[in-house]
């Protein structure tokens, strides 16, 4: 997916062949060979500083997104001139007719055409039509129905569909005549010379100001145009994963950008409620228009029928420049956080002067997701309030709640609400953005998480006695005793409840006399509840109380850990897994390193396969590989070292992280027995396996303030090299 996009908002240029004055200075005299500013001039320069800085940047466009009104006042020239500008300018940095869109403005359609005639758009067609630029589907030009094959000269998509434009025409009614009402159709054209009494002159302007009154600058979209546009967003291929970032390109506004008033009859999109519906229905993310001169940006909130839901629109509304108002004459939009998190950066272009460093202005940053309530509104109105995030992709969920983590709900409550559809697939569920350890190929994914998970759910552990809180231990093995997995299907077995509750604080076992010194795990609570979906179905949800939980790292392996057990109830109870809820008192994310999330792998071996510590110590005595068993063994120990190395150039963090002791200890121990007396390259892998082991040992004694961090990781890191460098050696 891409990661940044950039488009350029062109939009009001009104230029023309003959020129159209411009005059920034005050000029109150005529001096020889110092004419008046041009808006051609201006608007050549600007696209020069343009691209010089995108250049210099090492930025390219995405597209450029030009929403009408290229003429001024009808006169011709404006479109060849925005177009060449556009394309000569640009096209270094990715601009290309293809990664244009175009609408027509009011001042782009001559006066008294009739709406969708050919004589209205010829001008638009022969430069952005012709040269293969994304056009609105036109009234009366297009076909209607549009076939399926024409569907790409409507819409601009990326080229990984995270993205997609669709421009829509609103200009067909501009400039209108009214039809007359009879008698006065039948008299209209006769009144002027009627009342000019043979003054030409007078009979001419009469005829012109006569005209202007039956004339409506109406701006209106099609229910042709609206069933077209809607066709072409069904048609358009979502990603392949996430949902798409969707933007419509028009001219005229939705509503009125400022407080400025403009009097005058159809001052307003006619048919407006029924764009937004289409905007609503079809998923649009933001709206980019013109025509106002104005620049501002806001959120257009269009609810549903019943008034319950509502579509959160981005409106970006482009302004022009004219004398004394240079500062927002283009933007650039700048997008993020595809497909999940997205947001918006618009950041205004001024006019440039000769000579002169030219700055574009302060950015405006919009954040287009955001949760909410039933009603719509977002729901983090109380500062510090918890903050909700809730789906059913686990993909989308995991970003932003990173992203929530990070920045509002950082060091704050954060509730996670996941309703994962279950499709009876055993794996389970990790999202594609987890960072994996770096041994680790894709395809292996699903055996690593089974294993972390298995491993936290184990009811007896030879680690114990240095993490007496092992979650399956806490569960299964409560107080040396207690079932609570057990007590729980007993109980949801019989009927619904609200006490299928376990605990995994143990305050006599946890809770110390020095509260500093207490270390118990971050999952406190789980309660499992039983509910009957409709058609009959009834499932178990979860839901987790951690008292802080890092989200990068920690809060996926929570997940898998909660369905896992969600399975387990289920089918002992004959209901599937239903939602998964966690509530973390203190979100975090600071995890870098897999070995911040598990007990390391050479430690876990002891528990889920000593075998391979001794297929391991076997091929690091006898120099070689026999087996896949052993070639497996190897592979592990590669991982774990890859873990160990993570973990020391890892941020400092003041929880502490569980380190290798054990497995390494282990591993000495087996190589030291099988390997002959005089083969000393291998009593210096046991030494330094002992001296990494008693590195750990004593950094996880240590008070783990920031100078132990650092003294334990030059130490690690120099052994973890040492290691590596010995198994490749001795397991070529």
């Amino acid at each position: 997916m891409s990661n940044r996009s950039i488009f350029l908002h062109l939009t009001d240029a009104h230029v023309s062949q003959a020129g159209v004055a411009f005059e920034r200075d005050d000029q109150k005299v005529t001096i020889p060979s110092v004419a008046p500013g041009r808006r051609e001039d201006a608007l050549d320069q600007l696209f020069a500083r343009l691209a010089e800085n995108l250049m210099e940047e090492g930025r390219r466009l995405d597209a450029v997104i030009f929403s009408g009104d290229a003429q001024h006042q009808g006169a011709p020239g404006g479109h060849e001139l925005v177009f060449e500008l556009l394309v000569r300018h640009l096209g270094p940095v990715g601009v290309t007719p293809e990664r244009i869109v175009a609408t027509p403005g009011n001042h782009d359609v001559p006066r008294d055409t009739l709406p969708g005639s050919a004589e209205r758009y010829a001008d638009f067609r022969k430069i952005w039509c012709d040269a293969g630029c994304v056009v609105p589907w036109l009234d009366g030009i297009d076909p209607w129905p549009l076939p399926r094959d024409r569907i790409d000269r409507h819409r601009l998509l990326a080229s990984d569909r995270s993205w997609a434009i669709f421009p829509m025409n609103t200009s067909n009614w501009s400039h209108v005549s009214s039809v007359l009402p009879k008698p006065l159709s039948d008299v209209w054209d006769t009144i002027p010379d009627a009342m000019a009494n043979g003054d030409a002159e007078r009979a001419s302007r009469l005829r012109t100001q006569l005209q202007s009154l039956a004339r409506y600058d109406m701006a209106r979209v099609s229910e042709r145009q609206l069933e077209t546009l809607r066709a072409i967003v069904a048609d358009t291929a979502a990603p392949n994963r996430g949902r798409q970032l969707r933007i419509v390109a028009m001219h005229h506004h939705l509503r009125s950008p400022s407080l400025r008033e403009e009097l005058k009859p159809f001052a307003d999109m006619s048919n407006l409620e029924q764009v937004r519906a289409l905007l609503r229905d079809s998923g649009m993310d933001v709206v980019v228009h013109g025509h106002k001169h104005e620049y501002a940006t806001y959120f257009d909130h269009i609810y549903s029928d019943d008034g319950e839901e509502a579509r959160r629109t981005l409106v970006v509304s482009g302004a022009t420049f004219d004398v004394g108002r240079e500062k927002e004459a283009m933007r650039l939009l700048t997008v993020e956080g595809l497909p999940h998190t997205p947001q918006v950066t618009i950041r205004p272009l001024p006019l440039p002067r000769a000579g002169a460093t030219w700055q574009p202005g302060p950015a405006t940053v919009r954040r287009l997701w955001v949760q909410k309530s039933k009603t719509g509104d977002p729901v983090a109105v109380v500062p510090s309030a918890p903050i909700t995030i809730e789906g059913s992709d686990i993909d989308e969920v995991y970003v932003r709640a990173c992203a929530a983590a990070n920045s509002d709900a950082s060091r704050g409550t954060l509730i996670v609400h996941l309703d994962l559809p279950d499709d009876g697939d055993p794996k389970l569920p990790l999202p594609i953005e987890y960072p994996l350890p770096e041994a680790l190929r894709d395809d292996e994914r699903d055996e690593w998480l089974r294993d972390l998970v298995n491993w936290w759910q184990r009811d007896r552990s030879q680690l114990e006695h240095r993490i007496p809180y092992i979650h399956g231990v806490r569960l299964r093995r409560y107080g040396g005793k207690i079932d609570q997995i057990k007590r729980i299907i007993d109980l949801l077995k019989a009927k619904e409840s609200t006490r299928a509750v376990a605990v995994l604080v143990d305050p006599f076992r946890d809770f110390n006399p020095a509260p500093a010194k207490e270390e118990f795990a971050s999952f406190c609570l789980v309660e499992f509840r039983r509910r009957n979906k409709a058609g009959g179905t009834t499932v178990v949800d979860a839901i987790a109380f951690y008292r802080a939980q890092e989200f990068a790292r920690w809060w996926p392996v929570n997940i898998a850990e909660l369905r896992l057990l969600q399975r387990e109830i289920g089918e002992a109870c004959g209901f599937k897994p239903g939602r998964i809820t966690t509530v973390a008192a203190d979100a975090r994310t600071i995890a870098r390193s897999p070995t911040q999330v598990a007990m390391p792998l050479i430690d876990r071996l002891l528990d889920q396969a000593p075998e391979k510590l001794h297929l391991l110590a076997d091929a690091l005595v006898r120099r070689s590989v026999r087996n896949e068993h052993q070639k497996a063994a190897v592979a592990s120990w590669r991982e774990a070292l890859g873990e160990l190395r993570n973990a020391a150039n890892a941020s400092y963090n003041n929880d502490g992280i569980p380190i290798a002791i054990e497995g390494l200890r282990a591993l000495a121990a087996y190589v030291e027995v099988g390997a002959d007396a005089a083969d000393t390259k291998a009593a210096a892998i046991v030494a330094t396996l002992r001296d990494l082991a008693d590195q750990n040992e004593g950094y996880e004694h240590s008070k783990r303030e920031p100078e132990d961090f650092k003294r334990w990781s030059r130490g690690a890191l120099q052994r973890v090299a040492e290691l590596e460098a010995a198994t490749d050696e001795r397991t070529k």
